[in-house]
């Protein structure tokens, strides 16, 4: 019999993960977009990717790519003046799934399902959705977006939302001006810039490791934040805070990591 060596060090979790779909999608598409991460990010986290309760009420862009049915979480007119179901109803179907499956630690979301991510997070923090649930440490947003509904206007103009976000923003994405607008309203954000458009982008091994450096670190403040008194925990520093529209030629070749890959299959949000 050999010598024992120690004590068995106990397995680095994963982080848990909401996923929200992007729009007349599903949460299986999500999750076989996610997939183009590989191990190197998927070991990181497990997902567990939900469907919107609206049916698809068009057509969706990826029926010849993808098997239905399609969901979307809100709708709106066409000049995206009004928008419908963002209300209590819809808050209280993710909260409910949320207390039935979770806990979770954060949420993950494409497109639309990034805008809805933002904006759960920024109610959360101010008290106005998501009470009986753990608090959303962490965002992961890909093609995000303010979601514009009149009556949600004020969330993001003050205080700047606190959760720690990592953001994707793809050169040719035509949600491109709308990603750098929110996210000056959060307060901590690590953002990577593809070159790819309105898609979950393949990362090159730079990108990978900004994303992951960024997962490990705030599973390991969560972990702490779970068996330390709260004044002792210390919050990692991410990249950068926020993108300055002024400063963002300056981002792209300085903070900002680039994506090489030929663009991807794009899906509306």
């Amino acid at each position: 019999m050999g010598l024992e060596t120690g004590a068995e060090q106990k397995p680095q979790r994963k982080l848990r993960l909401l996923g929200l779909h992007g729009f007349r999608t599903n949460g299986a598409i999500l999750r076989h977009q996610l997939s183009k991460w590989g191990p190197a990010l998927n070991d990181l986290f497990e997902v567990d990717c939900l469907d919107a309760p609206l049916p698809c009420s068009g057509k969706s862009e990826v029926e010849s790519l993808f098997e239905g049915p399609y969901y979307e979480w809100y709708r709106f007119n066409k000049d995206y003046t009004e928008f419908y179901h963002v209300d209590e109803k819809l808050f209280s179907y993710i909260t409910d799934h949320m207390k039935l499956h979770g806990p979770y630690d954060g949420l993950i979301g494409f497109s639309q399902g990034a805008a809805l991510s933002g904006c759960l997070a920024a109610l959360q923090e101010k008290g106005l959705a998501l009470q009986d649930v753990p608090p959303i440490r962490l965002l992961v947003l890909m093609a995000p977006a303010q979601l514009r509904a009149p009556h949600l206007k004020h969330i993001y103009e003050g205080p700047t939302i606190k959760c720690p976000t990592l953001a994707f923003l793809g050169d040719k994405d035509w949600l491109r001006y709308a990603g750098v607008e929110v996210l000056k309203s959060f307060e901590n954000n690590v953002t990577i810039c593809h070159r790819s458009g309105h898609t979950v982008p393949r990362l090159d091994d730079a990108q990978t490791a900004t994303a992951a450096q960024f997962l490990t670190s705030q599973l390991a403040a969560i972990e702490a934040s779970n068996v330390a008194p709260k004044s002792e925990v210390e919050v990692p520093e991410v990249a950068f805070k926020g993108i300055d529209m002024a400063e963002e030629a300056e981002l792209l070749t300085t903070n900002v990591i680039t994506e090489s890959h030929n663009e991807e299959i794009s899906v509306a949000a």
